[in-house]
């Protein structure tokens, strides 16, 4: 049997990649899908909302700031009030209803890892320490969760959000649309750079927590030793550079994950201040 040690980094290939998504989703995505698809209506419902946020700008100015319309007041109020409670709704809906699903995913992959690991014969667990086997099973499936929930809204609520502000551009002024389909290419470099960013920090900052780990887990098993051999301050350094690394790794992934979000929502103004304009 050869064994691989959790730490070595694989080879990407786009097969094992497809390979590895249909297997997330036979395995653990499919049996949440009643959730999901919940979910994904209302980040449609919620995405679609910013459509209709910028179609209700024009008459809010035209009607009631320009033309001085007080009767427009109270029905461009109540329109602009209902889109956000619609949005907070939808928002707080498929939250809720991801984290659920998630939670479920992560523990389905987490009892099925430790019944993979427990298979393994000891030279595995003699290459690989046991703080890196539990950042594994307790991170790793955590940061797989949070990447597919990640995927999903930006697959749904942004890529709405996207074209109903087109269709919104296309029936003010079909100019400032051919601008905007011009100009979102552009923006399509940068986050491919991110995403690619995203994936190396994200590797990096779980390798870093998984070297925590190894140490409380040396730390705490040999707590006797290191008092009779009066190393405590030995140990607290080494803790500390390790937690040092950590922080330096996960304040990196977490700017590039930041930037994501940023890079749509800079679309989405660019789209919302040409139907002001």
């Amino acid at each position: 049997m050869t064994e691989t040690s959790a730490t070595e980094p694989r080879p990407r290939q786009s097969p094992a990649e497809m390979t590895l998504l249909r297997w997330l989703w036979r395995d653990y995505l499919r049996p949440q899908r009643g959730l999901i698809l919940i979910a994904l209506f209302f980040m449609v419902l919620e995405g679609s909302m910013l459509g209709a946020l910028s179609y209700i700008v024009q008459p809010m100015f035209d009607k009631v700031f320009i033309a001085g319309d007080r009767q427009a007041v109270y029905w461009v109020a109540a329109a602009v009030g209902g889109i956000f409670v619609v949005r907070a709704v939808a928002a707080f809906s498929h939250r809720t209803l991801m984290h659920g699903a998630g939670l479920r995913v992560i523990a389905g992959l987490q009892q099925d890892m430790v019944a993979h690991l427990m298979s393994l014969d000891s030279a595995f667990f003699g290459s690989n320490p046991p703080g890196t086997l539990i950042e594994r099973v307790r991170g790793d499936t955590a940061a797989a969760n949070g990447i597919w929930q990640v995927v999903l809204s930006a697959g749904a609520r942004d890529v709405v959000a996207m074209c109903a502000l087109l269709v919104v551009a296309i029936s003010v002024d079909w100019v400032w649309t051919l601008i905007a389909v011009a100009g979102a290419p552009l923006l399509l470099g940068p986050v491919l750079v991110l995403q690619k960013l995203v994936r190396r920090t994200t590797t990096r900052a779980r390798e870093a927590s998984a070297g925590i780990s190894t140490r409380l887990d040396e730390i705490f098993h040999g707590i006797n030793t290191l008092k009779l051999n009066t190393a405590e301050m030995l140990e607290r350094n080494r803790f500390s550079g390790a937690m040092s690394r950590y922080l330096k790794q996960e304040m990196r992934a977490r700017l590039a994950q930041a930037g994501i979000p940023a890079m749509t929502d800079l679309v989405a103004a660019i789209g919302f201040a040409g139907v002001l304009v």
